[in-house]
């Protein structure tokens, strides 16, 4: 997908007219998240701010915002590498019907697919269209079943109030009741990941300083006190490897369980933690991030 997008970056280069996502009501991304689904939502505008170079990305400069859903396979297996996850989602901004389409139809290996009111191109690795104007819809799987679900027969699976904190961050991610998880660096057993009911999670950056804030709720109680003390661990780790001065009260305050559900709230990230956390999402987004 990485090298298809590429392909694709210099194609619209030269491709005029002004186009905007046709969400503003709602988001795209809200027809995403089925059971087992992990929903990726990044304000492209945000990202390009932070990194010039991928301002200069001719498909970047035309993206408002990036969605990605992965599915993943029936292997159990977990966590479950990146490349064993089908994906699918859009590309919200300056697309076109005409041009854009016709530069990935130009793109070597790619085919017309005409259905009903359409068409798409697909290699056959990956398929990619613009089912409406300033939408870039893309997946690895089957095409018209992600136009179906997040176009033409959308319905709302992410709360409005949830969706307001995604789409307010730098990126976000979101999954409910996971049947496996990528490494979000968490380390959970997995008694405690099949117990867990859905989770949210935001990173942010507040003068050059990057944040991760999370919900996760559990079905027990103990599932819950059992990833809060294995995140609070986590913490006192980073702390004395830092040679920083533990404070239990503000570790308290910044993790903490309210019944059944555990919060995260203004974690500072390491340089380190947060690159891993963009590869992810670059990684999602077939390396345009």
């Amino acid at each position: 997908m990485k090298k298809a997008l590429s392909v694709l970056a210099i194609a619209v280069a030269f491709t005029g007219c002004v186009h905007h996502s046709p969400f503003q009501s709602e988001y795209y991304f809200q027809a995403m998240g089925r059971d087992g689904e992990i929903v990726v939502t990044a304000d492209a505008s945000r990202v390009k701010e932070g990194n010039a170079e991928l301002g200069s990305n001719p498909v970047m400069e035309r993206t408002e915002r990036i969605n990605v859903a992965l599915m993943p396979d029936e292997s159990g297996t977990y966590p479950l590498p990146i490349e064993n996850w089908t994906l699918y989602g859009a590309l919200e901004g300056n697309f076109g019907k005409v041009l854009v389409p016709m530069a990935i139809g130009s793109m070597d290996g790619f085919e017309k697919v005409s259905i009903d009111g359409g068409k798409y191109y697909s290699n056959g690795k990956i398929s990619m269209g613009v089912p409406e104007t300033g939408i870039l819809l893309f997946s690895t799987g089957d095409y018209e079943e992600a136009k179906e679900r997040t176009l033409d027969k959308r319905s709302l699976l992410i709360p409005s109030k949830m969706a307001d904190l995604m789409a307010s961050s730098l990126f976000a991610i979101y999954v409910k009741s996971p049947r496996t998880m990528i490494d979000l660096g968490f380390d959970l057993p997995f008694a405690v990941l099949s117990s867990m009911n859905y989770a949210i999670i935001s990173v942010d950056t507040s003068d050059s300083v990057h944040y991760l804030s999370a919900t996760v709720d559990f079905s027990d109680e103990r599932s819950a006190k059992t990833f809060s003390v294995l995140m609070r661990n986590l913490a006192v780790q980073r702390i004395r490897r830092a040679g920083e001065r533990l404070d239990i009260k503000a570790l308290s305050d910044m993790i903490r369980q309210e019944g059944s559900s555990v919060l995260i709230l203004n974690k500072v990230m390491e340089d380190e933690e947060f690159s891993k956390y963009l590869d992810i999402v670059s990684s999602f987004s077939g390396g345009i991030v």
